[in-house]
């Protein structure tokens, strides 16, 4: 194929990416600008591809000094919004979602109460009397806490103590955010039975002397989970607020603002759960004396406080 032919066959493709450039006008925000950033990285790639071809064909003429300038261009576009995009991301983790746990920290709280109370009952009536601890969790896991129980503590079941807890945390989360829709209801319940799970079990270990290793080998981690499972809590009581009060809104804008802003608190839990989970599958198991445990736990509380208060500082020095 001749140049002139090269030409007539791709204008059509290197037209489409001349307009798109000059109007695609991508520092908007609307739901259409990631379709139009989808649709430039397809036109660089395949503008990019002529600019090979132009090369090897044809040399240095202006055929390839005008793809090379636009594809330079279309580059740039892409790499500045890339950009922009990663600095919203990190943006939003440093001050969005700290600043968004804050206006719904009273939620917060009322989610972790909930937990917490669920949490000392079971713990309660467990000590009192350990049978009743079957009123609480399955009969499996006192079978295996029954097991583990003769000789030294260090024979404390591992996949119990943490993993059978701590593993489907993020399914918690997120049913605790979903089961809003259910007047919050349905998180309300997820809260007490996870509750009601680690007060027992908790209760049991130390009925069999085993509290000790137990709390070291739950709170590395347990400290970050439980934060982000109150955080979804929050996140599903702000939903279920949104229906039942909607204010001077329609219940039908309200639900979709307060269903927004309860998105925005499940998303910045993500990588607190990632984190939690690298502690659990790299830290919890070794084999170390649990005072580093605990003091690890210490670390993920006070880390946890100072990014919220962090967060709070930067705000009001803008």
């Amino acid at each position: 194929m001749n140049e002139n032919n090269f030409i007539k066959t791709h204008r059509k493709t290197w037209q489409e990416l001349e307009d798109l450039l000059k109007h695609g006008n991508f520092k908007t925000t609307d739901a259409a600008r990631q379709d139009r950033l989808h649709h430039l990285l397809f036109l660089y790639q395949t503008v990019s591809g002529h600019l090979s071809i132009a090369r090897t064909r044809y040399g240095d003429t202006n055929t390839v000094e005008y793809l090379n300038g636009l594809v330079a261009r279309a580059h740039q576009a892409i790499f500045v919004s890339r950009t922009k995009s990663l600095s919203k991301i990190i943006r939003f983790f440093t001050r969005g979602f700290p600043e968004q746990l804050r206006k719904a920290s009273l939620l917060f709280f009322i989610s972790a109460g909930i937990f917490i109370f669920s949490f000392l009952f079971s713990f309660a009536v467990t000590i009192y009397r350990d049978d009743y601890a079957l009123s609480f969790i399955p009969e499996e896991y006192m079978n295996s806490l029954n097991e583990n129980s003769i000789g030294s503590n260090t024979n404390l079941n591992y996949s119990i103590a943490s993993v059978v807890i701590f593993t489907n945390n993020i399914q918690v989360g997120i049913l605790a955010f979903a089961l809003g829709i259910t007047f919050g209801i349905g998180t309300v319940y997820v809260l007490v039975q996870n509750g009601f799970l680690l007060g027992a079990l908790s209760a049991a270990a130390v009925n069999r002397g085993m509290g000790y290793i137990f709390w070291s080998l739950i709170l590395p981690h347990g400290v970050p989970e439980l934060f982000c499972v109150f955080v979804c809590g929050a996140a599903g009581l702000l939903i279920a607020r949104s229906i039942i009060f909607p204010g001077l809104r329609s219940r039908r804008r309200s639900f979709a603002a307060g269903g927004k802003e309860a998105l925005f608190l499940l998303l910045g839990t993500i990588p607190l759960f990632v984190l939690a989970g690298i502690t659990e599958g790299y830290f919890t198991p070794l084999p170390i004396n649990p005072l580093w445990k605990y003091a690890v736990s210490l670390l993920w509380l006070a880390a946890l406080i100072l990014y919220l208060f962090a967060g709070r500082k930067k705000a009001r020095n803008i």
